[in-house]
């Protein structure tokens, strides 16, 4: 069986794929590829139909993200062993769906909380939360394949299956015992490379981790450069890396 059996189309409501996830309550912003075209990203996002007008008239043609407060995705990537099969889902389970332009799945669900991760136990799902990161939006053209991404079931947006909740797993690391400081150039190799030896699951709270450091050191901008490049080289996409270094630098300065 394949996943497209297993995610069952509904019946989708008329009207253009973003104006859908607007009716859903997100808040929009334009890409270029994956990338805000706007100056502070995922912050821009915004239902001002007045300003998702003019970005129109601004940027034709681009592509769009989409976020919400108290929805997560479980953002399923069968190019990194993702089934949507594994998540044992059930007819009682059927959400808000999107087909990803990468032959992938976008499954949409409420739970409160700024939640991102993985689900334990399960290859190829990733956890993206509303508040926290953004999701390609349906209509948009993938980057690399070239192919759209589709609205596959236009349905209410439904709870995260209980089943689902306690796999949950929130990225997190913790520094090394010795805080001895270093010098200033050695100190910044360190966090580089923390973020190189980074394993799959916790690759995001290292990311994290390593910008709230080098914000709260006042580094130059050359290390988060040299993080963000560390951060794609152990696979992250470059939206999420935009995001997460963004997180480290707030929560430093909070």
């Amino acid at each position: 069986m394949t996943d497209d059996n297993e995610v069952a189309p509904g019946s989708n409501a008329g009207g253009h794929p973003l104006d859908r996830m607007l009716a859903h309550g997100f808040s929009v912003g334009p890409l270029a590829g994956k990338i805000p075209l706007t100056k502070h990203g995922l912050q821009d996002f915004t239902t001002n139909t007045n300003v998702i007008a003019s970005w129109k008239r601004k940027f034709p043609g681009c592509n769009w993200g989409v976020t919400k407060l108290g929805v997560i995705c479980l953002d399923v990537d069968p190019r990194n062993g993702g089934h949507v099969s594994a998540l044992n889902l059930g007819p009682k389970d059927a959400t808000l769906c999107v087909q990803t332009g990468g032959g992938g799945w976008h499954l949409y669900y409420r739970l409160p909380g700024l939640v991102r991760g993985k689900v334990q136990g399960i290859p190829g799902i990733d956890v993206k939360a509303g508040g926290t990161g953004y999701l390609v939006a349906p209509g948009s053209i993938h980057p690399d394949t070239g192919k759209p991404y589709r609205l596959h079931r236009d349905a209410p947006i439904a709870d995260l299956p209980e089943h689902l909740r306690a796999l949950i797993v929130q990225p997190a690391y913790t520094p090394p015992i010795n805080t001895a400081t270093p010098s200033s150039g050695d100190r910044w190799d360190g966090l580089v490379r923390s973020v190189q030896e980074a394993q799959p699951g916790n690759r995001n709270g290292v990311l994290f981790w390593a910008a709230a450091r080098a914000a709260a050191d006042s580094a130059p901008a050359a290390v988060y450069s040299a993080l963000a490049a560390a951060a794609h080289e152990i696979g992250l996409g470059v939206h999420e890396i935009q995001q997460t270094i963004q997180s480290g630098q707030r929560k430093a300065t909070s």
